[in-house]
């Protein structure tokens, strides 16, 4: 749960500080939820600790009602209080750029290279030696696509191929190779697939190139969690998958049986899909708060803040009980 709580506290961060720096009064930056624990007055802003570990929030002057403070929320013009709102899924976004350059540098990224041979393998009796880069796999020109696209389609001919001999082109210290490689099956934890017995190699690459990958990967993966929600809303497609606080804690717990790249791999997730949800046009998420800010751009006079209020209300309620049923799910399972 603290690990969740960290990643909501990044996304509230955001609102916080553009909020400072547009002069919005921000009353309260809360860290946890429930009855306060600690708290510390800064200048202005009062800094509080509350006992439940899940997530927090930042406390606007005049959010959710009428202020005569020039520094209140609704008094803040359109394009600032935007801001503010945009900036917590957009801190969420930098926060899975970092992750993913930390990971970068710390483990590298698989490139289609031969690291290791299995002794005994189908590859070691194809003659696959360590540095061998693959150039070319049964008629795909493999020289022509990213890293990470090569690695998807060695793994995707060698565990759909059946058994069947699979035609290799190697770069070999300069020189290409033809070999044939045939895959065995193999069972392991139950289930059964096919390999030739071989680990891909890693490469690490500088800070600015790692930071150039991170942004890049972030983007896919967000084009990719566009297109799952949109077949989840309007096809219902993976509904049965969708996981609430208590699967989260699962996952990472297995993660952390797994190790700190899995933690930080799932870190990146978590992060990716809060700030994406969080821009879901639905009253209660910043995604709903940014369209009534842009009817009131569009109107050029504030929405009555009683029925805008109302509004988030019903959408947090809908929310809460949404988050009900997928807890229930998570314990029980239906």
């Amino acid at each position: 749960m603290i690990f969740l709580s960290i990643i909501v506290m990044i996304h509230e961060l955001g609102h916080f500080l553009v909020a400072k720096s547009v002069g919005i009064y921000a009353e309260e930056f809360s860290i946890g939820m429930g009855p306060r624990l600690l708290k510390i007055q800064g200048k202005e802003t009062e800094y509080s600790l509350r006992l439940l570990p899940i997530g927090g929030y930042v406390k606007f002057r005049g959010e959710d009602e009428e202020s005569s403070d020039p520094r209140a929320f609704r008094n803040a013009k359109v394009w600032k209080r935007m801001a503010v709102i945009s900036a917590g899924p957009i801190m969420n976004f930098v926060l899975a750029a970092l992750l993913f350059t930390i990971m970068l540098m710390a483990w590298g990224y698989i490139v289609p290279e031969v690291g290791e041979v299995i002794p005994d393998s189908p590859a070691y009796h194809a003659g696959l030696e360590p540095g061998d880069r693959f150039v070319s796999l049964e008629g795909t020109d493999l020289s022509a696509l990213t890293s990470g696209e090569a690695v998807n389609v060695i793994r995707s001919k060698i565990l759909n191929s059946e058994g069947r001999p699979i035609d290799v082109i190697i770069d070999r210290n300069g020189s290409l190779h033809t070999l044939t490689v045939t895959p065995k099956l193999v069972e392991e934890d139950g289930q059964k697939y096919y390999q030739i017995g071989f680990v891909f190699a890693t490469s690490k690459p500088g800070l600015f190139s790692a930071i150039g990958m991170s942004v890049k990967s972030t983007g896919v993966m967000l084009v990719n969690m566009i297109e799952l929600l949109g077949g989840l809303f309007f096809k219902g497609q993976g509904v049965g998958d969708i996981t609430g606080p208590v699967g989260i804690v699962r996952e990472v717990g297995r993660a952390a049986q797994a190790g700190i790249d899995q933690i930080i791999t799932l870190g990146i997730v978590i992060t990716a899909n809060l700030g994406l949800i969080n821009l879901i046009p639905f009253p209660a998420l910043d995604g709903g708060r940014l369209v009534l800010l842009l009817i009131e751009g569009l109107r050029g006079k504030p929405i009555d803040a009683r029925k805008e209020g109302y509004i988030h209300l019903v959408g947090f309620v809908v929310l809460i009980l949404l988050m009900l049923v997928v807890t229930y799910k998570d314990i029980f399972g239906f």
